[in-house]
């Protein structure tokens, strides 16, 4: 008899369990999952169709978003160079073997590519003698740079698919019909896995707003030194798009730069409109829903996918690829209308059920609708920073959204200091407005009978 006992597959657990263990994987590492095996394929197919919403099983049938597909996988798999590989300078190794009795040097605490310069200390011009040690510095995380012969190499073979699948006369249909596919599968991977992809934290508090304020109004010099950080699955898609983006121009004409960025703006303006209204419906239903704390749970995760978004478009900014005239006008036609404290102000039926919805909600919820309204828009401000002091292109964009963040803020110490509830100014404010339309249609209305007989009797005689 043979006493070795029956191994479990992971095709052998139930459904429920494989989708819980999938919220910890992203798109890549299924995708790698599923070329493990046939039952594997299996698995990780039927996941990602229940994750997702993407169909894998017949690829034949679509099999342009399959390449697609896997060109994402392969370029989150393969497109960084992690720092925790290199090896320490000759700077390093120097400080290594010094002297016991001699001062570390604080330049060489931190690890350095092999290819850079060793760091030569400041301190050592400004002291005859050496100064004295300094605490120990705690190591800082391993930082991932993007591998651009990997990104070239997809690009070039998306462009290659491209061109072969486009004719050679009228291919201007058959292009924008590609790149629209090609650019919203790409921009639905930076919002597939949100909860996975941590955005970095802003170092400038937002207590009082002075800090920031002070920040956009200070020169181009000092802005420099609060750079803009972008997500890691932002980052290397927005690098994507920016090698994909020359690749496309070089094999066909200029009109393919203008297909481009008129497709990449309709698809974020879909991504905009898709969680506006999933914020609004989500708002909507907490007045009916009886569990407070899975509808805390969801809005949170609502809102990071926003800030996620907005990080993602702020990162574009700093390209070519969109301008800061691009996501002015996307913020007062798209970003704007997400702000539900900015839409009980409009008078139309949909703001009507936005006002009454906000009016239930306890202060420290209106308070946090403001807080969360003055992260986005300092997102915003940041982005322009960074496209104003690369580019010098940005000022007009820079003082309109400076002056955006600075009312929000003014607004959010006025709530903060008043004792009435937020929601008070604005149903009186429009109660006035309605009154006033009321006022100036019954002004406008007719003359009565009388008069109209005494002007006609008037016209007879």
């Amino acid at each position: 008899m043979s006493c070795r006992r029956p191994t479990l597959g992971l095709s052998a657990l139930p459904l429920e369990v494989s989708l819980k263990i999938a919220d910890y994987l992203h798109f890549a590492d299924l995708w790698y999952l599923a070329t493990a095996s046939r039952s594997c394929r299996k698995l990780a197919h039927h996941i990602i169709w229940h994750k997702y919403g993407i169909d894998l099983y017949k690829p034949r049938l679509n099999a342009y978003s399959h390449l697609v597909h896997s060109a994402v996988a392969y370029v989150c798999r393969h497109g960084h160079l992690s720092t925790t590989s290199w090896s320490p300078s000759p700077s390093a190794a120097a400080a290594a073997t010094h002297s016991h009795h001699s001062p570390p040097i604080l330049s060489s605490a931190f690890p350095e590519p092999l290819d850079s310069p060793p760091l030569i200390s400041s301190t050592s011009k400004l002291y005859s003698t050496p100064p004295p040690p300094s605490p120990p510095t705690p190591p800082t995380p391993p930082s991932d740079i993007t591998n651009h012969h990997v990104l070239q190499s997809v690009a070039n073979r998306l462009a290659v698919e491209i061109y072969d699948r486009s004719p050679l006369r009228d291919w201007e249909p058959c292009l924008d019909f590609l790149v629209d596919k090609t650019l919203g599968i790409l921009l639905d991977h930076v919002l597939m896995d949100t909860c996975l992809d941590t955005i970095p934290d802003i170092e400038t508090t937002t207590g009082t707003g002075g800090n920031i304020i002070h920040l956009t109004t200070t020169t181009i010099p000092q802005i420099k030194e609060c750079p803009y950080s972008p997500t890691r699955m932002g980052k290397l898609i927005t690098d994507f798009l920016t090698t994909l983006y020359p690749t496309l121009t070089a094999l066909f004409d200029d009109h393919a730069a203008t297909i481009y960025h008129r497709l990449l703006i309709n698809h974020l303006n879909r991504h905009l409109d898709a969680l506006t209204h999933r914020y609004h419906y989500h708002h909507k239903r907490r007045l009916d829903c009886k569990h407070m704390k899975a509808w805390r749970l969801m809005n949170r995760s609502v809102r990071h996918s926003v800030l996620v978004l907005i990080r993602f478009m702020g990162t574009l900014v700093q390209t070519d690829l969109l301008t800061a005239g691009d996501l002015r006008v996307l913020t007062h036609q798209r970003i704007v209308a997400l702000f539900l404290v900015q839409q009980c102000h409009q008078q139309d039926e949909n703001s009507n059920k936005l006002r009454s919805m906000m009016a239930s909600l306890s202060r420290r919820g209106w308070m946090d609708e403001i807080e969360f309204q003055m992260t986005i828009l300092l997102d915003l401000v940041r982005a322009i920073i960074g496209r104003q002091s690369i580019r010098w292109d940005a000022h007009m964009e820079l003082d309109l959204f400076a002056t955006m963040f600075k009312n929000a803020v003014s607004d959010f110490m006025s709530y903060q200091s008043s004792t009435s509830h937020p929601s008070s100014g604005i149903i009186s404010n429009t109660s006035t407005s309605t009154s006033t339309s009321s006022t100036s249609t019954t002004s406008s209305a007719p003359s009565s009978p009388s008069s109209s007989s005494s002007s006609s009797s008037a016209a007879a005689a």
